[in-house]
């Protein structure tokens, strides 16, 4: 018999599942908590088989007759990549295809055609999609040390900027009083908002800086480092091929008014979403890994 197909986007602030018919017809779609393989593997493994098993006990539909991909946060990471596998082996998936969120958000951005995909939400990453079916990842290095151009990451200037203005006495401009409300004001507050904010949370408190992008000197100086690090993430993963451009993720309709007209000439409009690549990977012949 031909297949049903479950689609899933996993990311670290939600996870986005499809179920497509042997047709190819939408079924069902849901969202739940987010799950990436950089944060808590265990955890984010038995949340996404959960996930699948919901979905398709609510349809009535076996794992055994199911085809199933996973765009992951994460998955460029072999043991975690491998862990997310067995884990759906173990729930009656037959040979599932895990990848990086980053590759299925591509196959979907351009649905299958070469394409370099820069994804901005919670974290950043970029993907070059060939005609050939060959691939390159650009950025995607995690929190501690990369995510430039991310969501965590300008939420993370924000909070340096906290910072900074309470060690020099400093009155707090009006976006750092919004910041502080979320995190505290003074020294013994921020400190243990830090000691406890996970990479969401940072993610959360760059929401604040678009209300004040066009009134505050500050909210420009964090904007202008932001759309810098976005454009080197584009050029990067475009390199030198002549490849049209998606942005993708929470940031990308804000943030590409600000891109330099160099970049903004290769971008074009998403043909289709991350949950489209994911199908696509699950009908492919292995061309993409």
């Amino acid at each position: 018999m031909n297949n049903w197909v479950l689609a899933i986007d996993a990311g670290g602030t939600k996870t986005a599942l499809r179920l497509y018919d042997p047709d190819g017809l939408i079924v069902s779609e849901s969202v739940g908590a987010g799950a990436s393989l950089s944060h808590d593997l265990q955890s984010s493994c038995h949340s996404i088989v959960e996930h699948a098993r919901d979905m398709l006990a609510a349809n009535d539909m076996l794992a055994l007759h199911t085809d199933i991909a996973v765009g992951v946060a994460g998955a460029g990471n072999t043991h975690g990549k491998q862990a997310l596998i067995e884990a759906l082996q173990n729930g009656g998936f037959n040979q599932p295809k895990v990848v990086s969120d980053a590759l299925t958000s591509a196959l979907g951005a351009n649905l299958g055609e070469p394409v370099a995909c820069v994804a901005l939400g919670t974290g950043s990453v970029g993907m070059r999609l060939m005609a050939d079916g060959s691939t390159h990842l650009v950025g995607g290095w995690g929190f501690m040390l990369g995510d430039e151009g991310s969501g965590a990451r300008l939420g993370a200037m924000l909070v340096q900027a906290l910072m900074h203005a309470i060690d020099t006495q400093t009155v707090f401009p009006k976006l750092l009083e919004s910041v502080a409300i979320e995190t505290g004001d003074n020294r013994a507050l921020l400190s243990e908002w830090i000691s406890k904010a996970q990479i969401k949370e940072y993610a959360q408190l760059s929401q604040i800086i678009w209300q004040f992008q066009s009134s505050c000197d500050l909210a420009s100086d964090i904007l202008m480092r932001h759309r810098q690090a976005v454009e080197r993430l584009i050029l990067d993963t475009r390199s030198d091929y002549d490849l049209p451009v998606v942005l993708l993720g929470g940031l990308a309709h804000n943030t590409a008014p600000l891109l330099a007209p160099r970049c903004q000439q290769f971008v074009q409009p998403a043909k289709g979403s991350s949950l489209d690549g994911a199908y696509i990977l699950a009908k492919s012949k292995n061309k993409w890994n």
